[in-house]
């Protein structure tokens, strides 16, 4: 069935004269393949909001650019029909042949690109839902919203003019962090984006694997649970044994750890 053209056949023309073969998304998209592919070759841990928004930024990348060469590549294959049939036009044929098949190579390798990143996703998720084991302070839960916790008062730090010589400091840190002034709303309204992601997965899961779908569905609860109450959750995270190890090596004075690189692993 012949595809219907978005373009005149002047803007066909002007595609080929600007070249749509574009190393630079060639390279992004070999980049973002790389990471994704070591990313799912590391060890399974605990996600960070920061894991999932990548992927997921990844994902929308890699669809958006699928569709762009798709629609690209179908017009270019049109042009090239269209102006075979007319006379002293070979040069041109050949050109927009050659980029139609670039257009359906790196669509390939972006349809690829999305497909690992709903893998990667998946493992995170299956991951978030499947960790059980336990913290005398409350569990691994606890333990990784404190870590993201640390990382969300350092960057409304950084945000609000601290100096760097001390946003770098745990005392600085603990001290903002016990500051109030809604900062436990403020990160607890970021963490539930890991209670979103689970109840949908749960959703995309359905029947199909009633345990994986109860285990996230029950993990999603126990996130908004943790989250229900911000100032009772930062308590608790002050208090927790993550946090005064964290304040430990990261004290001023601590010694070649004390700076805030010395995080525990994300």
């Amino acid at each position: 069935m012949a595809v219907e053209a978005r373009y005149t056949d002047e803007d066909i023309r002007s595609m080929v004269d600007d070249g749509i073969v574009d190393p630079h998304v060639e390279e992004s998209l070999r980049t973002m393949q790389s990471e994704v592919s070591t990313a799912l070759q590391e060890r399974a841990e605990f996600p960070s909001i920061a894991q999932l928004d990548w992927v997921d930024y990844i994902e929308e990348t890699a669809v958006a650019l699928a569709g762009e060469m798709g629609e690209d590549g179908e017009d270019l294959t049109h042009g090239a029909d269209v102006f075979a049939t007319r006379a002293g036009e070979e040069e041109l044929v050949s050109e927009l042949r050659r980029q139609a098949a670039w257009c359906d190579e790196w669509r390939g390798q972006a349809d690829a690109l999305a497909a690992g990143a709903r893998g990667l996703r998946d493992r995170y998720l299956r991951t978030a839902a499947g960790i059980t084991a336990g913290y005398k302070d409350g569990g691994e839960l606890l333990r990784a919203a404190t870590s993201e916790f640390r990382q969300h008062v350092a960057k409304e730090m950084d945000g609000g003019g601290v100096p760097e010589t001390d946003a770098a400091r745990a005392e600085a840190i603990e001290e903002a962090a016990r500051a109030g002034q809604g900062v436990g709303a403020r990160f607890t309204e970021k963490f539930l984006g890991l209670a979103e992601r689970l109840r949908r997965r749960a959703l995309d899961y359905g029947a199909g694997d009633e345990a994986l779908t109860q285990a996230m569905t029950r993990r999603a609860a126990e996130v908004e649970e943790l989250c229900a109450d911000p100032e009772a959750l930062v308590a608790r995270m002050l208090a927790s044994s993550s946090w005064r190890l964290w304040k430990a090596l990261n004290s001023h004075g601590a010694g070649p750890q004390g700076s805030i690189t010395a995080t525990p692993p994300r």
